[in-house]
């Protein structure tokens, strides 16, 4: 699993005002006749409109349309690795793919969006996630948190992110997992108790343990899980809950309640944010059924009778 984006601890998004969420026509009254890209140079997207004329694609998002844009700050585009940057301003070819993974056809105010929807960006294969927290005060896209939203153009509509949607999610929950070379026995307990195919379903949010994280069970511990399918299930999917839950919804205190029946809670603080008794040490990796958050200790849930020392 390709994790770009290391977090050390997860970013927490309070709820936003309401006039943060909605379109307010005073202020948009003598922008009624820009398009896409007059109305982001407007709301200081800089960095966003240097990319879009960059990438070629500013007389697409000047044209007819309509379309909608996911639009990262400048802030948002500077938290990204200089390195990534400077590998975007050398192949168009893939920042044209990002920047177009921002943008949907048709235009799509924020009350047309619906929690765990997946939408078909103009990245061609590439749909971005929506959900909503909070009774609809926050919205996010891949897990960027939509800042300002129903920003008005003469040929769409503009959502400001307060992050980049990157890197763009393309393997589900199994595979990524494959792919990394930290999960291997995650991976070996996943397809011993037979889950595979239910974690390629979803919409799952996963704890993920490291392969560190399961050496430091006790002696004798992961060879009999492995041996015991029904306590490994149990194990397995305490680390799994339904539905999408990236960092932005997470708080202080959340009990969340996990596939296993069992709820598991957050804590913040201290610079660092714990499941239960276990670090998240990579958050947001986003995939195409959900989303996974790393962790460096196993959860076990309250019902076994075996401790981590």
């Amino acid at each position: 699993m390709k994790l770009f984006v290391a977090l050390a601890c997860l970013c927490m998004a309070s709820a936003l005002p309401e006039n943060m969420l909605n379109f307010n026509m005073e202020i948009w009254n003598d922008r009624a006749d820009m398009n896409i890209v007059q109305v982001a140079e407007k709301l200081g997207a800089n960095t966003l409109v240097k990319l879009v004329k960059a990438a070629g694609l500013a007389d697409t998002l000047m044209g007819p349309g309509p379309f909608t844009v996911f639009a990262p700050t400048d802030d948002a585009f500077a938290a990204l690795p200089k390195e990534l940057l400077r590998i975007l301003m050398k192949d168009t070819a893939l920042l044209k793919s990002v920047l177009l993974y921002h943008v949907l056809g048709g235009k799509v105010t924020s009350d047309m969006l619906k929690n765990e929807e997946v939408v078909p960006s103009l990245d061609t294969g590439k749909s971005i996630r929506i959900n909503i927290y909070n009774d609809g005060k926050l919205i996010t896209a891949t897990g960027s948190p939509v800042v300002m939203a129903d920003q008005m153009a003469s040929n769409g509509v503009i959502h400001v992110l307060s992050r980049v949607m990157f890197p763009i999610p393309t393997m589900n929950i199994v595979t990524a997992v494959a792919g990394g070379k930290d999960f291997s026995t995650l991976l070996t307990a996943v397809q011993t108790a037979g889950l595979a195919s239910t974690l390629e379903g979803g919409p799952f949010t996963v704890f993920a343990p490291t392969n560190q994280a399961f050496a430091k069970l006790p002696p004798g511990v992961l060879d009999g899980l492995l041996k015991n399918k029904t306590a490994l299930t149990a194990v397995l999917t305490y680390h799994v809950v339904s539905g999408t839950f990236y960092s932005a919804s997470l708080s202080d205190g959340m009990m969340v309640p996990t596939v296993n029946g069992k709820d598991v809670k957050v804590s913040i603080g201290g610079g660092m944010v714990r499941v239960n008794n276990a670090e998240v040490i990579m958050a947001d990796d986003a995939v195409t059924n959900g989303v996974i958050h790393v962790i460096d200790t196993v959860l076990i849930p309250p019902t076994m009778h075996f401790q981590l020392v």
